[in-house]
């Protein structure tokens, strides 16, 4: 089947929607759509942001004032929400009963085109220009009308809860899944097909069942210091490097103990004297959403407590090389007063 030459994308599925033009090549909102006949009733409602997780931004469509996204702040239609590298957002659309949440996954582009209600309905469609999202729709007093759209595949869901989809920007590969309760429709911009996606199912641009990729799809453990985060870093030092079979109390041991005050006035002193000396990264950025693989390595600090330090000397410290995030040095700073 032929592809068709407009980029104009339609969502028709369950949580925030409207009309929405996206450009498949580089994955920027266009111009919107021609404006759709709105019933008298309607009324607009906002998407509530219920968790922040790294650097996620939003700005109104066709802008470039981008601000970050914090608890609690609301978003009307036509807001563009753009997350950068191990970074997401959760949002909760309408206040009803018709319970709807929305989590848009790192370096993701999406577009609230449309949320309103009417006397019997609430109407949600999302754009996707690249990226994963995933939502959920718990059904109360309206009817839901939820769609995601992307510029290759619509989903549009029905009764549904944990569906998402997922776009790979300039290439026709996308992932509609549904991997709890419900049924979801999956149509392909590309080849005109539709199908209709069961729990724990998957389709993709193949528009191939969930079985027949399974064979395919097998989590592989990596250790990943950048990624990880710091209860994480903690865990994997104390079971991955010996601590745990070489340390007493059966394994158990102190890394570093900031109890005394005289303890967190040297640790202060430590952390004052490098923080000054780890540079920030600077130039420009290649991507909106920020560099593939660096994760949250710029904003580490590295600190060195070696075998003469007081905090080694009292017992409060191991000798060795300690790596904390730049934001976790600096809260700790600011509240002990030390800053």
């Amino acid at each position: 089947m032929a592809r068709s030459c407009s980029l104009t994308l339609v969502l028709l599925a369950l949580v925030i929607g409207g009309g929405w033009a996206v450009d498949a090549v580089v994955g920027q909102p266009a111009a919107a759509a021609e404006p759709e006949t709105q019933p008298a009733d309607r009324t607009p409602i906002t998407a509530r942001v219920l968790e922040v997780r790294g650097d996620v931004k939003h700005a109104p469509l066709e802008s470039d004032d981008w601000q970050p996204c914090q608890v609690d702040e609301e978003y009307p239609e036509q807001t563009v929400i753009l997350t950068g590298v191990r970074s997401s957002i959760q949002l909760q659309v309408g206040d009803d009963d018709t319970y709807t949440a929305v989590v848009i996954e790192p370096v993701s582009r999406t577009i609230i085109s449309e949320a309103c209600r009417t006397a019997d309905t609430k109407r949600v469609r999302i754009g996707v220009g690249y990226g994963r999202m995933r939502a959920g729709v718990a059904e109360g007093g309206l009817k839901s009308d939820f769609t995601v759209d992307s510029p290759v595949a619509t989903l549009s869901k029905r009764g549904t809860w944990n569906f998402g989809l997922f776009y790979e920007r300039s290439t026709d590969r996308f992932e509609i899944f549904l991997l709890d309760q419900g049924l979801v429709d999956a149509f392909s911009k590309l080849t005109g097909q539709q199908r209709t996606v069961l729990p724990r199912e998957v389709v993709t641009q193949a528009m191939r069942r969930w079985a027949d990729e399974a064979q395919f799809r097998i989590n592989v453990p990596m250790t990943d210091i950048l990624g990880q985060s710091d209860i994480a870093v903690a865990f994997n030092t104390l079971d991955q490097s010996g601590l745990r079979v070489l340390g007493p109390e059966g394994g158990q041991a102190v890394l570093l103990d900031l109890s005394s005050s005289g303890a967190q006035t040297q640790f202060a002193d430590l952390v004052r004297n490098r923080l000054p000396m780890t540079p920030l990264p600077t130039g420009p950025r290649v991507r909106p959403e920020g560099y593939f693989g660096t994760g949250r390595g710029d904003e580490l600090v590295p600190l060195i407590i070696d075998a003469n330090s007081p905090l080694a000397q009292k017992g409060l410290a191991r000798p060795g090389s300690y790596t904390f995030r730049r934001s976790a040095l600096e809260n700790w700073l600011q509240q002990h007063g030390r800053k």
